[in-house]
Formats: structure tokens, sequence, C-alpha cells
């Protein structure tokens, strides 16, 4: 009642406001808003404003947006409050009007969440739920428009709202069908069509939706059939804005499917019908809608070939959107994060290379990409980000692919720069947005409140994600609360955004090439890949310069080769390789030269190697790098004799890892020495199962470096958290392996599991860990992010660097290169090196059989991350103890002269 009588007054107000003229309005508005004001009646005063800027959307937005600024008070009636509310909405709905999609959520939000603190008694599924929800749609942002829209459900149900149910169901269907579950999107779509008559409204709307779906699973004569029925229902039914944009949306769906099934004729009809739509019911002023279309029409003269009437088209998009400057220019400092400019810079890329002009396609995909990444740093969920990231990856590839074929033809070294930046921005990005956000709270060292409840909203996320993993009986009620809580810290951190402005990391702050190089060591060495889906490419820095950069051609070939090489010789253990050395010889060689064979490397010489995709499972020190076998496994020509080899997840996260997580709040017991701990598992499973290896590894370990062991019965999860923040090394010997639906990889403590996530809201973090577990740098393969093992959930959150296991780790070679490699560390060696020495002295030393020289023993352990030296405790008593003897002596000699002297 009270929603309805609101939008009645609105309407009123709307339709009288519209019949004057602007110069009439503009000097009435000003006296009525002075005399509301005077009168101190700030509902009336709200409500004027919002008529006004429904009758003259485009003209007034700045003068709406400024209404909570210009208010002289802050609501207090609840009449107050509901005018507040539906002001914050107007404010959400004309952003998205002017295509402002970022803004417009941002102003739901503010809108939902004053609605939440101030318990206002009003219905805000249709004008805040509902279209906060179809932005976050807009975005791509797909999981967070769901939860939304399963809220908006859940109260029409309650209050058997049928239309609003539909209406919900088919927002639903369109957020299945658009990360690829068309079985739940069709089931979405049958039940909206159950809640309502097949003659409501609100079933165009639903089957507008049903032909997308089977648009987007390639059934285009379904498609067609449903799409054409919708429109010849829909004529002579136009009442309103709402009815017209069904229309619009019909039309711009046939002209797609048109496109598809190469009518070309028809799908431009569409779409000039969809843009006379917008003209007659809107003046023209729905902008996205209006440049998606226009875009469309430029993919049709794309498809004929014509390239220049196709640019017409897409500069006609960029100017819609208000990117293009007074001499049609693109000004590059207006690109904002929206999936339909992303997409109409890549057809203009598309439309370059047709004409030959290469320079110009390489700059429109850079600028895709470009308005991509600012979607992604609006995005809060982790699998929309990867999921994001995925989907660019392929849109870099094709940029690689013209700066290379640039840098061949033209030899200049700008483009190997572009190659590295694009490189580097479809690499690990999930990973340091969390090293960076880690950091950046500890620099503020505060102790506001909101990071209190940023930290229990976490903890309270990994408590849920937990119980899911571990009891599937829970898992669908533990993955509601884990969503609930999880929007709840989005916006937490929102507000932390605001007011630590530092935090708000954005695409303008990140590093270019130059920058980049400049901040790594004068003799840092990196070798870093991209995998592609049609070629792999490599470049290699070297003293802060661009050396050179490699392509490798059939990149589902090669990266097939390389799975089928690690499957069969490392995953199911050594005997592939103890049954045909030479077949592993051979096939060792054949990788190594695929991807390293057109380098040359100084010997002895520090490397670190930037994997991609399939490539991180890869141990390149264990590579074969000569084609001349022989028996004597131990003489064969491994890469490890060549080069110490590390290995980092990208350059950035390499640069950034060198800042160590450490909060001000903690204080060091020692300074300059480091503290370390381990948690040794001697025994597993039910039978608890002995480990002979574990217990000799924590014995060797214990003649070397003292600290603190903890062994079996005190080595729980708790001992493991509390470790893990006071020690700056932590060694953890047990067992890992990967839990539930999405392989969460997992290690396993006398009393318990814990989870990657569960690291998340710690405050410090070793500067190194050393997983002597199995397959702990081995998991899930997130396509342009990489591989989501325990060793990348360490670097997370603030790790500078790990020591894991690419595959099952044979115990006993395991435990004696580990003592072997703190032995080096103790000696000042770097983590690499250290790691690096103790693999050659395997090599070098007697074992008990040849096989035993083979790369599936003794290469298992990789290091990622920074390195540098560690100043460890020697075994023994520590140095403030040395003194005390003398000091002894010396209180026995004072009391004997005493006692002498009496």
């Amino acid at each position: 009642m009270i929603r309805g009588s609101l939008f009645a007054l609105l309407l009123f107000f709307s339709t009288f406001l519209a019949a004057q003229t602007a110069e009439v309005l503009t000097a009435s508005l000003k006296r009525s808003l002075d005399s509301l004001k005077r009168s101190n009646n700030l509902s009336d005063w709200i409500y004027t404003r919002i008529d006004y800027t429904q009758a003259h959307p485009r003209e007034t937005l700045s003068f709406l947006m400024n209404s909570t600024a210009d208010a002289w008070r802050g609501p207090k009636s609840s009449a107050e409050m509901q005018a507040w509310l539906l002001l914050l909405s107007h404010q959400g709905y004309n952003q998205m009007y002017a295509g402002n999609i970022l803004n417009s959520i941002n102003c739901y939000e503010q809108a939902y969440n004053y609605w939440l603190e101030h318990n206002v008694n009003m219905d805000i599924s249709d004008f805040v739920l509902k279209p906060w929800a179809n932005n976050y749609t807009r975005l791509g942002d797909y999981e967070k428009a769901i939860f939304i829209q399963q809220k908006t459900l859940a109260f029409a149900l309650k209050e058997r709202n049928a239309e609003l149910a539909a209406s919900t169901y088919n927002n639903l269907g369109i957020s299945y069908r658009s990360i690829g579950d068309f079985k739940k999107a069709l089931e979405c779509i049958q039940l909206g069509k159950q809640k309502v008559r097949s003659t409501a409204p609100i079933s165009i709307l639903l089957d507008n939706t049903l032909a997308d779906i089977y648009y987007d699973k390639n059934e285009l004569k379904e498609a067609e059939a449903v799409i054409s029925s919708n429109i010849a229902r829909q004529k002579n039914t136009i009442k309103d804005q709402e009815t017209a944009y069904w229309l619009l949306s019909s039309y711009i769906t046939a002209g797609n499917v048109q496109l598809a099934l190469k009518n070309l004729p028809l799908s431009t009809r569409y779409y000039q019908l969809a843009l006379k739509t917008n003209d007659q019911y809107y003046r023209g002023n729905r902008l996205r809608e209006k440049a998606q279309i226009i875009t469309q029409l430029g993919k049709i003269k794309l498809r004929e070939q014509q390239g220049k009437a196709a640019l017409t088209f897409f500069n006609q998009t960029l100017n819609t959107l208000g990117l293009l400057n007074s001499a049609g220019q693109v000004n590059p400092g207006k690109i904002f994060g929206d999936n339909r400019l992303q997409d109409v810079f890549y057809q203009r890329s598309l439309v370059y290379s047709l004409l030959g002009e290469e320079k110009e396609a390489l700059q429109n995909i850079r600028w895709s990409l470009l308005a991509g990444d600012k979607i992604r740093f609006e995005l809060a969920d982790v699998k929309t980000k990867q999921r994001f990231q995925s989907e660019t990856k392929q849109m870099a590839e094709k940029a690689i692919d013209i700066a290379f074929g640039l840098l061949e033809k033209t030899k200049d070294q700008h483009y190997a720069a572009v190659i590295l930046d694009l490189m580097e921005q479809t690499k690990a990005r999930t990973l340091l947005d969390d090293i960076r956000r880690n950091q950046q709270q500890l620099t503020l060292q505060t102790r506001d409140p909101l990071f209190i409840q940023k930290q229990n909203l976490e903890s309270a996320i990994a408590y849920q994600e937990k119980i899911a993993l571990q009891d599937a009986r829970d898992i669908r009620h533990s993955a509601k609360n884990s969503a609930d809580l999880k929007f709840k810290l989005e916006y937490v951190n929102k507000k932390i955004r605001e007011r630590y402005p530092a935090m708000a990391w954005n695409v303008d702050t990140e590093l270019n090439t130059q920058a980049l190089l400049k901040r790594l060591p004068a003799k840092a060495h990196f070798i870093e890949f991209f995998s592609g889906s049609n070629r792999i490419y490599a470049i290699e820095i070297n003293n802060r310069q661009l050396k050179q950069v490699t392509r490798i051609n059939h990149a589902a070939a090669v990266k097939q080769r390389i799975n089928n090489f690690v499957e069969t010789y490392y995953s199911h253990g050594p005997e592939a390789m103890i049954n045909d050395p030479k077949a592993f010889f051979d096939a060792s060689y054949h990788c190594y030269q695929t991807l390293m064979g057109d380098f040359s490397f100084p010997k002895k010489e520090h490397l670190i190697i930037v994997p991609d995709e399939a490539l991180g499972k890869l141990s390149f020190e264990g590579l074969i790098t000569g084609q001349s076998y022989q028996p004597v496994i131990s003489k064969w020509p491994f890469f490890l004799k060549k080069q110490n080899v590390a290995y980092a997840f990208s350059i950035q996260t390499w640069i950034n890892q060198s800042k160590r997580k450490h909060s001000s709040l903690s204080e060091k017991e020692n300074p300059g020495t480091e503290k370390f701990a381990g948690l040794f598992i001697t025994h597993q499973g039910n039978n608890k199962q002995a480990i002979p290896a574990v217990a000799l590894e924590a014995a060797s370990l214990k003649k070397l470096v003292s600290g603190e062991f903890l062994i079996d019965k005190d080595a729980g999860t708790k001992d493991f958290l509390r470790a893990f923040e006071q020690a700056d090394v932590l060694h953890i010997s047990t067992h890992s392996y990967l839990s539930g639906v999405r392989k969460e990889p997992t290690l396993a403590f006398q009393d318990n599991q814990v989870f990657l996530f569960e690291l998340s809201a710690l405050q410090n973090a070793p500067g190194l860990v050393v997983l002597s577990a199995c397959r702990t740098a081995d998991g899930m393969m997130a396509d342009g992010e990489g591989i989501i093992s325990l060793s990348r959930g360490f670097a997370a959150i603030g790790t500078q660097g790990t020591i894991a296991t690419l595959w099952n780790v044979n115990d006993d070679a395991a435990a004696k290169i580990t003592a072997e490699t703190y032995k080096n560390l103790l000696e000042g060696k770097e983590i690499s090196s250290s790691l690096h020495e103790a693999k050659l002295n395997w090599l070098n030393s007697p074992q008990q059989s040849a096989n035993q020289y083979l790369p599936y023993y003794w290469d298992a352990l990789i290091f990622m991350g920074y390195d540098q030296s560690i100043n460890l405790p020697k075994a023994g008593w520590p140095l403030r103890y040395y003194g005390i003897p003398f000091i002894l002596i010396g209180l026995t000699a004072a009391f004997a002269f005493y006692r002498l002297k009496k």
C-alpha cells in the first residue's frame, strides 16, 4: 500500500511537470524547493527533486545525485526514511539509465543497507533488489546476481506474489544461462511460467529469456521460433516504458539469432526496429542498449568484410558511451568497466586487422583488456574473477600474436614490453589482489572496528566452508550461510576502501613494464611463459632488460604432451621411469627442447621460471638438456646441473612477496634471529601406521635447528595455526590431499584437517613455509589464474616463499634432501641455492639403488617465491645461555672469597 501510493504520487508529479517548459520548471523548482526547506518538509523536498529528474533524466543526473548532499538534514520520521530510500533507488535507476553500471550498483547497495540499518517499513524487492541484481548481471558478476535474486525469490514466495516470483525466476534464468548452466536456466523459466497464465504480460519476458537460452545453446531454430512468436504477440500491446523495453529486448534477441543463422538482411532489420523502439519510447536515452545495437550492426558489416563501414558503427558506439573527443579519437582516460565497451574495442581490433593496420588492432585489444580489468577490480566473488580472467586470456592471446608479429617485423623492443605487459595481465591476478590487500591492511596499523568485523566475517566464512567440505549433508545450508556472510563482507570491504583510499587498488595503480623492470634486482633472470589456445610464448628478462621472446606453435598438442609426460612419469610413482629409463630420457629431452631450446644460459646462474597452465606441473630442474643417452643415471645432463631454478606465480607477485606479512602489533622476541617451528605427523590413518621417514626427518632437523618441534599429538590444528602466526620458518611434514567438489588443497594433522581458506584471516605469516607433505604445489587448475595449490594459498596470505612438492614424494629422499637444505640455510645460503645444492648432493652421493638417481626421487621439492637468506638458530644452547657457566663460576669464586675473608 505504501509503495503503491508513493509511486502514484510520483506518477502524478511526473505527468504535471512534463507539460511545462524547461525554463518555467527551473524557476518554479527553485521556488518550490526553497519553500519546502523553509517549512522543514524533507519528504516533499525529496519527491520534488525526484519528479523533476524523472521528466529530464539525462540533463539532471548530477542534480539528482547531489540531493543527499544538498539536504539540510537527514531523515527522522518513518515517512522521511521512505522518501530517502526512494531517492537512493532513483539515483541507482538514473545511473543505470545513463549507462553508469558501477555507480548504479553502489547506489542500490546504499539503498539496501539504508533499508537494513534503519528497518524501513517498505517492500524493496521491485525497486531495489531486482534492478540491483540486474546490474550485477550486466557487469558479469553472476554469482552476486544469483544471491540477490534468491533473496528476492524467497520474499516473493513468502508473500505469494506470483508476478514477482515469475519475474525473479526469469532473472535467475538469465544469470544461470550466463554462467553456462543451461539446465538450471531452463528450470527457472519453466518454474516462472507455472506461476502465471500464458497470456500474462510477464510471460513475454520469460519467452525472451527462453529464446536467449536456446541461442546460447546454439539451438537456433528453437530460438527463432520462440522469439518470432513472442514479437508477434507484442504487437499493439505496448502500454508503457516497461513493456516497450520487453519489445526492445525481443528485437535484439531476434537480431542475434538471425546473425547466427547468417541471415544478415533480416538481422539488420531487427536491429533497426530495436533502435526505432529506443528512439520512440526512450528518446534514444537507454544508452547501453543503444550502444549494444549499434555494435551488432557493426558486426554485420564486419561479417560482410566491409571494414570501414563496420568501423563507422563501432565509433558511433564509442561516441554514444562518451569515449570519443571532439576530434573523433578515443580518450583512454574515460575508459570504464563495462562488458559492452570491452566488446566494441575488441570488434574494432578485428576491423583494423582486416584493414591491415596491426598497430591500431593491438591498441584496441589493449583498450578492451583495460575495460575488462576495470570490471575485474569491482568483482568480489573469487569464482567470478577467475572465470572473467579465463575469458580475457583468449583476448590477450590475440594481442600477443599481433605484438609478436610487429616485433618480428619492426625489431622494436616496445612490442616485447607490450608482450610482457599482456603476460602479467593474465597471470595470478586474484592471488596478486590477495597479497596486496593483506599488505595494505597491515600497513595501516589500525585497530579500526571495521577490520575486526572483517576478520570475524572471514573466520565465519572459513568455518561455514569447512562444514560444507566435511559433511555433505550440510552443504546446502552452509553454502547459504557462506553466501550471506560474503555479501556482508563485500559491504565491509567497500567501507574500508572508502575510509582508507590507499587500500583501493585499481587498474590505474598497476605497474607498466618499465616500472616493473626497475623494481627487479639487478641480476634477476626470469623466463616467463604464456600458455594460449594456439601458441605458447616465452619471454626472457635478465639484468632488467627484455632479452628475447620465443613462440611455440601447436599449443594444444604441446600442453597435452606435457600433461602426458607428468602423468606417466611422476603422478603414479617411479615405475614408468624405472621400467624404461631411455623412453623417459627421450621424452624429457623433447620437453626441454620444446620449452627452453631457444634459450642459452650461463652455467650455475640463478633462474626464476614463471610457468603457466600445464607447465606449472613440471619441474624444469629434472629435464634432460642433451640427447646422448647413457645408462649411468647420475651422469645424465639434468638442467639442475646447469641452473639454480626457482619459481614464481608472476613477476608482480614475486615483487610483492618481497614484503613480509607481519603485524605491527607483534613484537619479535629476539631481533636478528628467525624463529623455527616444525610440525611432524609420524603416524597416519586410523591404524596409526608409522611413517619412519617423518620421524627420521624430525630427528635430523632437531640436530640442526633450534626451535619448537611439535610431533603427533602435539601437532594439532590449533598448534599449527599458533605456529603459523609466531614462526619465521614453519616446517610441515604431513600428508595433503584435495577435498570436496572444488578440490580444496588440505593438510592433515593429528586431530583434524586445515583447508587453504582458513588461513585468510591470520595477521602474521612466516617468511618461509616448508611443505614436505605430498603434492603441496599441485592442485586444481584455474585457467588464466594458475594452479590453486596449498603453496599458492600460503602466498596469498603473506608467506614470502614456500618449498613444496609437485607429486607424491618418496619419504626417505624428501627427508634427506630437506635436512640437507636446512644445513645449507644454516651456512647463510639463499633458499633456492640451499635446495638446489641439496639436490645436487643427492645426485653426487651413493644411494641404495641406481634408480634413486631418477628425478622422481629428488626433484619433487621446488621453491616458489621471493628468494632470501634466513638467519636460523643452530641446534644447541642459544647464544644468550652461553654466558651462564661463566656467571656461575664467577658467583662461586665470589662466595669462596667472601667466606675466606670472613
